[in-house]
């Protein structure tokens, strides 16, 4: 009562005897973790009952009473009466009987305490630095009075059950999670009779589950009981799931929060000691420096590229990882009564990963590149076909030091030579030259290289698809450039809209930024689609009335499993004439898609199109930093755009090989898309190409609120019921970005 009359009254700030309460409630709850001088001095005039300005002793320990628990009806047990009464004399400076406000506040913002080694090891990441018995009584007073402001430590008698849930300051029921520092602790689980003992450091409890922090395990637990007296720490379940869930750090992340606060107070306790000249506040200070740098480290997250600290890439974020754990639970034969016995990765296109065999023509060929001495061996034509013989002896010829040796920068000649004759053979007959071409490990390096290039200052912006492949963003945002999204047209089959993107062009400019490129994904990750002629067309005109160097990124072109045919942005862009000779295209092809799948081979390369000839001089410095990209991915290159002959010895194989594989993808590209539009609240557009499906959900608005509860994107709470429920991984569609309002995840359909 006393708690909730003073804080009423701080907050009744007209004095009108009316609050919102779920306001002041929500206020309180941060108030307690002092993230701001103002809440702090809110929280001082709750207790400062008689408002002089001052805490008494009576008053701290009213504070104290109240913040930590309302189940000890005003009185605090001994232990906890020692701890406060420390606490307080730690806090009131000198010894004057009573706390002035800056007193208050330093010690609730600013986490003033001196930490020892083991303590802050402990509280840093408490499962690689486990408590053993008696290690609480070992903290000092400070430490102590330390852990009640980040979590509350409580006591469980021996055989007593450890209730999963508690009351809060207003009498709401609240979720916890516990982390065990002192004494012993069972668990039983469902399905169960066996129960499981904890010790320090080795379990949480939250919810039902029991959450196994040293290999991310969980159970669910029908019981939990004290087999000793034990000592836990307390922490709202919300705080623990969104550090162990979003954040996917576990528990280290929430205890890292204190680490941040502590550093926010850096710079105001150094100004204290620096004018005061107090000799024991700056060694206060210098060794909070080095418990927050990680002892003695020169790189932290404090000081390193903020950019990268910022950037994201869902595609291996939140749901996959938590799909690793559960995998994990079910190979150790701890995966508990969960409806499936394995965990389908739908999440990444990673073709062999997940069973596509390999093309015995594209390895048989490598195998000999890479140990030329076996063409040498008796027999050998017994072993190898002879067109995979020649095949090797071509290359190796191209490559006299063999693929352990640097290449050129732009990569091997005769490989870009016959990258240059797939190219003009694909687009009709328009030239290419193998002076424009660089071969690259993966497509990505390229577009790194692209980007890297392009973005020269902060205004500088590049417009994505949304959704786009979250490559794009993460870069963009490392690279300090602005990302200008613009919607693709979902209702007509995820084509491009030419008012969406000049409306977005024209807004960038208004904002004050420079425009300078645009990203196309053709065929489209992670929707599917493939662009018709015209809509190509369309773009083309676009960018160069813009001024804007178009990227395009065509890795999937093999993959077309419609009537609507793949044509390359080039193609367009010379079939419109002269008028375009100088436009600035690069185009981007890999040989980790299509039919060939060989991610792990990092193949890829670039063709660079009307560059002006210095800026193309500055690309191939780029890439001479990086020396070359790595030779088996250049052979790879080499193999995916010259296979076989018709009447070759291997021509049948690779026929039956690649066609199985293409016909597999169709298929199940058609069955997928049937599937997910039987589903009542799903539809999906045409997967015409790539190797992905990017449905639209109809969440119901309770599946929406209690995403927000959990902290979660609507679209990544349904992904992460699916793969608890199914099994199934994908992946939220708010990591590939979508229109406002919408929900979605990409599924790949290589399984």
């Amino acid at each position: 009562p006393a708690f909730i009359e003073g804080a009423f009254s701080a907050s009744d700030k007209d004095q009108n005897g009316v609050v919102d309460f779920k306001e002041l409630v929500t206020t309180l709850s941060v108030l307690l973790k002092g993230t701001t001088q103002e809440m702090a001095q809110f929280e001082f005039n709750v207790w400062d009952s008689d408002k002089d300005g001052k805490l008494t002793k009576d008053e701290f320990m009213q504070f104290w009473r109240n913040a930590k628990s309302l189940s000890f009806d005003g009185v605090l047990p001994g232990d906890m009466q020692d701890e406060a009464e420390k606490a307080f004399n730690m806090v009131d400076k000198g010894g004057k009987g009573y706390i002035l406000p800056q007193e208050f506040r330093q010690a609730i913002e600013n986490r003033e305490f001196k930490l020892g080694d083991p303590f802050y090891d402990f509280i840093h990441d408490p499962f690689n630095h486990k408590a053993s018995n008696g290690m609480i009584s070992g903290f000092s007073p400070d430490e102590r009075a330390l852990f009640h402001l980040m979590g509350e430590i409580v006591k469980c008698p021996q055989d007593r059950a450890i209730s999963h849930s508690f009351q809060d300051l207003v009498y709401n029921t609240v979720d916890c999670f516990y982390l065990l520092i002192e004494g012993r602790a069972e668990v039983t689980f469902e399905g169960s009779d066996a129960p499981h003992a904890v010790e320090p450091g080795m379990d949480g409890f939250l919810y039902d589950e029991t959450v196994f922090i040293s290999g991310l395990h969980t159970h669910h637990t029908q019981s939990v009981k004290a087999i000793t007296d034990c000592t836990l720490i307390r922490i709202a379940s919300a705080d623990f799931i969104q550090a162990y869930l979003q954040d996917a750090g576990g528990a280290v992340t929430l205890f890292q929060r204190l680490k941040a606060r502590m550093q926010q107070s850096l710079e105001h306790e150094e100004s204290l000691a620096t004018k005061g000249g107090n000799a024991e506040k700056a060694n206060m200070v210098d060794s909070k420096k080095r418990l927050l740098s990680g002892s003695d480290k020169v790189l932290t997250t404090q000081n390193i590229n903020r950019s990268l600290l910022e950037m994201q890439y869902a595609v291996r974020g939140l749901v996959p990882i938590t799909a690793e754990r559960i995998q994990q639970e079910i190979n150790q034969g701890k995966g508990g009564a969960k409806p499936f016995d394995e965990v389908l990765y739908c999440n990444i296109g990673n073709p062999h990963s997940v069973g596509q065999k390999p093309i015995t023509f594209y390895r048989e060929v490598l195998a000999l590149v890479d140990c030329p001495t076996l063409m040498d061996k008796p027999g050998v034509e017994a072993v190898f076909p002879p067109d995979v013989i020649a095949r090797a002896k071509e290359i190796k010829k191209a490559i006299p030091s063999g693929t352990g040796a640097y290449s050129h920068s732009q990569g091997i000649a005769a490989i870009r030579a016959n990258v240059a004759k797939f190219v003009e053979k694909r687009d009709g007959g328009h030239s290419c030259n193998p002076g424009d071409l660089f071969l690259t490990n993966g497509a990505s390096t390229g577009i790194q290289m692209m980007l890297s290039t392009i973005i020269a200052e902060p205004t500088d912006a590049v417009l994505i698809p949304i959704p786009q492949y979250p490559i794009y963003s993460a870069l963009i945002k490392l690279l300090n450039g602005q990302q200008v999204g613009y919607q693709m047209d979902e209702s007509n089959g995820w084509s491009l809209d030419m008012a969406e993107l000049k409306a977005q062009v024209a807004a960038t400019k208004a904002a004050g930024n420079t425009p300078k490129a645009l990203v196309i994904i053709n065929p489209g990750n992670p929707v599917g689609n493939c662009l018709s002629y015209d809509n190509i067309a369309e773009l083309v005109k676009l960018c160069k009335s813009e001024k804007l160097v178009l990227l395009a990124d065509e890795v999937y072109q093999e993959n077309i499993y419609m009537d609507r045919p793949f044509v390359s942005v080039k193609k367009v862009v010379r079939d419109l004439g002269a008028d375009y000779q100088g436009f600035e295209l690069v185009s981007f092809h890999s040989t980790s898609k299509g039919i060939i799948g060989e991610c792990g081979r990092r193949g890829g390369y670039m063709e660079l199109c009307g560059f002006d000839a210095e800026v193309q001089a500055q690309i191939y410095k780029m890439a001479s930093s990086g020396l070359c990209s790595n030779l088996d991915g250049q052979v790879m290159v080499d193999l995916m755009v010259k296979g076989p002959s018709e009447g070759d010895a291997s021509y049948k194989l690779f026929q039956q090989e690649t066609q199985g594989i293409f016909e597999a993808l169709k298929r199940k590209s058609q069955m997928l898309f049937k599937a997910l539009n039987d589903i009542d609240g799903i539809t999906c557009q045409p997967l015409q190409g790539a190797m992905y499906a990017f449905p639209n959900i109809k969440l119901p608005q309770a599946a929406v609120e209690a995403a927000k509860k959990l902290g979660h994107a609507p679209d990544t709470f349904y992904a992460l019921s699916l793969l608890e429920q199914t099994g199934i991984c994908a992946v939220p569609g708010s990591g590939f970005g979508q229109k406002e309002g919408t929900h979605h995840i990409r599924l790949t359909f290589l399984l």
